[in-house]
């Protein structure tokens, strides 16, 4: 059993704050741009790419963590490309608002978000394209994410597909939360991959995430008392009527937050 390297109070404070940025005011989520331009950071220099138009506590129990099964092209080189991102990486740590990719040396210096946002720069940019878009923003954080996914089952996206439920999480899919505060209201959020199918014991999923965040999960590939970018296990417990996420925790042993908003989409990148 693996517990907490830190106490989840502590945690809370630490996690992705969700708006870092101004945020300019929505454009309809139908509307594409002819040119998106996408500030992608590389080393110290800010580049410009620019994207064609898109044609109390329970004690959570420790599951076994399965091989990742079929998924699509752009999935699959989703988790790939994090994948060789956590096993070249030489130095990397949890900042919030961070932005540092230098991807020569391996040296990450991002927060959740960013670290999301530049996953989706280099693999998928149609969904990016999208994403921006609808939020207004070149830098999209949390809220922005939990936002344009929670309104995707009204407003279908050609480059998005909303994921209703934890059954139908794989690997390449992204999942966002928002906490919430004593009057309901959203405080902070986190953002992460799927690197797995996710594991079921009842109503409790065992998930491989990859995050850059301030504290390790459990499994994780960070090392103890480490953040930043990483692979671990996340624990999710699922609504037993609606098969949705109502709680997490934030690893095996640790105690369940149930004052979370959650938000799951699938980029899919079609021609």
């Amino acid at each position: 059993m693996f517990r907490l390297a830190l106490p989840l109070a502590l945690l809370s404070m630490m996690i992705c704050s969700g708006l870092s940025y101004a945020t300019p005011h929505k454009k309809p989520l139908h509307h594409h741009p002819r040119h998106v331009k996408i500030i992608k950071h590389s080393k110290t220099v800010i580049k410009k790419k620019a994207i064609k138009k898109p044609t109390k506590p329970l004690r959570a129990r420790a599951l076994l963590i399965p091989p990742t099964s079929f998924i699509a092209p752009v999935q699959n080189d989703l988790v790939d490309f994090v994948r060789k991102t956590v096993n070249t990486l030489h130095y990397s740590r949890y900042k919030l608002g961070g932005a540092h990719f230098d991807t020569d040396r391996g040296v990450y210096i991002v927060d959740c978000s960013n670290f999301v946002d530049h996953i989706l720069q280099e693999i998928s940019p149609h969904a990016y394209s999208s994403l921006v878009n609808y939020s207004g923003s070149y830098s999209p954080a949390t809220q922005h994410y939990y936002e344009f996914f929670a309104e995707l089952t009204d407003n279908p996206d050609s480059y998005w597909n909303t994921v209703e439920n934890l059954d139908d999480l794989k690997p390449g899919d992204i999942l966002v939360f928002r906490k919430k505060n004593s009057r309901g209201r959203s405080t902070s959020g986190h953002i992460m991959v799927v690197m797995n199918k996710p594991i079921r014991d009842t109503n409790v999923y065992s998930v491989r995430v990859a995050d850059s965040a301030p504290a390790r999960h459990s499994q994780d590939t960070r090392k103890p008392f480490k953040g930043g970018i990483g692979i671990g296990t996340l624990l999710l417990k699922a609504n037993p009527k609606t098969g949705k996420p109502a709680a997490y925790a934030w690893g095996v042993g640790g105690s369940w937050n149930k004052n979370a908003a959650f938000a799951m989409a699938r980029p899919m990148d079609v021609d």
